[in-house]
């Protein structure tokens, strides 16, 4: 690349967007550290701007700068942003536990599974196994954060909580539901209700066209709240029958590692 094909390639892309590059590349070095030069190379950056980028993150403490072996390794502020309350590593243990779960549901169903914990009053998914289905109706990521509610996985978390702090919420988000899709006060509490008759929620193409998703919520051995878990496809391939056999599936797998539901 010339410099000057360089320079107009560096300037299309945000300093922000350049710096996480850099991280991305000194993570897949951070046993041995890596150099500038090394760094500049790989990031098709320019030495001074790569330079510049560096000093940023290492004055930030994203990174660290060995003066002696001139290496950058990731830095323990990092880390600690990734534990904060709310992160998904925060709830690493979690994850850990139930993986074997959600990998099995998967597995069995074809269809993605999805792993979300309680976060205050919103639900965070923390884990996402994919499923091997060609329509892929991948809804959520790992980090997202929606308001109990919504969602099965999210609906099965609010539904499980005693039943006045289960009110509350749906009432605190009241103008919050309407913003997603077909989904208000009344069809939360219809959600609420179906889990305590069947112990599962059934999410019927409420939020997106075509979408439907069947959850669970996750108990441990002391009978305590632990996640919930949920199951995303299209809607044809979620008719009643399914809905209990994908039910059956994942509390086949829950049982398996010691959790119910």
């Amino acid at each position: 690349m010339s410099g000057r094909n360089r320079q107009e390639s560096e300037g299309a892309e945000s300093s922000l967007a350049k710096a996480i590059r850099l991280l991305d590349f000194v993570a897949a070095r951070n046993a041995t550290g890596v150099n500038l030069s090394t760094l500049a190379r790989q990031a098709k950056l320019n030495t001074a701007t790569t330079r510049r980028l560096l000093k940023g993150l290492v004055d930030g403490g994203l990174l660290t700068f060995d003066p002696y072996a001139k290496t950058y390794n990731l830095g323990i502020h990092l880390f600690s942003l990734a534990n904060a309350a709310g992160s998904p590593q925060a709830f690493e243990d979690v994850v850990r536990r139930l993986r074997a779960s959600a990998e099995e549901t998967a597995a069995s169903t074809g269809d993605t599974t999805y792993l979300s914990v309680r976060y205050g009053d919103e639900a965070l998914c923390v884990d996402v196994v994919p499923g091997t289905y060609p329509i892929s109706t991948n809804t959520l990521s790992v980090g997202a954060r929606r308001p109990l509610g919504v969602g099965a996985g999210s609906a099965a978390l609010l539904a499980a909580l005693p039943k006045s702090e289960c009110n509350r919420v749906i009432a605190e988000n009241e103008e919050t539901y309407d913003r997603y899709g077909e989904l208000s006060v009344t069809a939360v509490r219809r959600l609420v209700r179906q889990w305590e008759k069947n112990r599962f929620v059934v999410n019927n193409s409420l939020i997106i066209p075509d979408v439907s998703a069947v959850g669970v919520a996750v108990f441990d051995t002391a009978g305590e709240l632990m996640a919930a878990l949920s199951v995303s496809t299209i809607k044809s391939r979620l008719k009643a029958q399914r809905r209990k056999e994908i039910v059956e599936t994942m509390n086949r797998a829950l049982a398996r590692s010691g959790y119910s539901t």
